[in-house]
């Protein structure tokens, strides 16, 4: 007579072989177990739908590595340009459209809050009270990338101004990004 197996031990035997599957087969030095998780967690998560920055995702210089090589280069540029002080090339990286219905309208330093969508302008409704946000580029020493999202044909990046005075200042770029030169779509007022 044949002896049959309990159905439950071959259930607990298959788990156990499934749990010892994906252990590794190397102990890793002392300290690099958190180096290796925080490796292993995403560079670039997305914010909340309440549009704060998750604590995952630091401020850096370099743009996020998770996007495209010719993407990566046009916000390098950008970074340069603002830690040149570059005033030409900023107010030169509107999108056409928004350009068009804008610039006229407004002063470098208010069109500048506008186009790089600054402190208030990067709420989905700016608060009417405060007076109107204004970008001068010679006081900013860098811009800083946490994370960004694709948004239909735009790329939404959340950033910050560090300024050469003052608390850094919030920035919401919104890149048209696959355009055969990428720019940059601000608020319309």
């Amino acid at each position: 007579m044949k002896k049959k197996t309990a159905p439950w031990l071959r259930i607990c035997a298959t788990l156990c072989l499934a749990g010892c599957a994906g252990l590794p087969t190397e102990r890793a030095e002392p300290g690099q177990d958190a180096l290796q998780a925080e490796k292993s967690l995403p560079e670039e998560s997305a914010a909340d739908i309440s549009g704060n920055k998750p604590e995952q995702a630091p401020f850096t210089e370099l743009p996020p590595r998770s996007l495209p090589a010719d993407t990566r280069a046009y916000l390098e540029a950008l970074s340069a340009a603002f830690r040149n002080g570059d005033r030409n090339f900023l107010l030169s990286q509107g999108e056409a459209q928004f350009e068009a219905e804008v610039r006229s309208f407004y002063d470098e330093e208010t069109y500048l809050a506008l186009l790089y969508r600054i402190g208030p302008y990067g709420q989905e409704s700016p608060r009417t009270d405060t007076e109107t946000p204004r970008l001068n580029p010679e006081e900013i020493l860098r811009i800083e990338y946490a994370d960004w999202g694709e948004q239909g044909p735009l790329l939404e990046l959340h950033c910050r101004l560090i300024r050469r005075r003052g608390p850094p200042l919030p920035c919401l770029i919104m890149l048209v990004w696959r355009l055969p030169e990428p720019k940059i779509l601000g608020r319309f007022p």
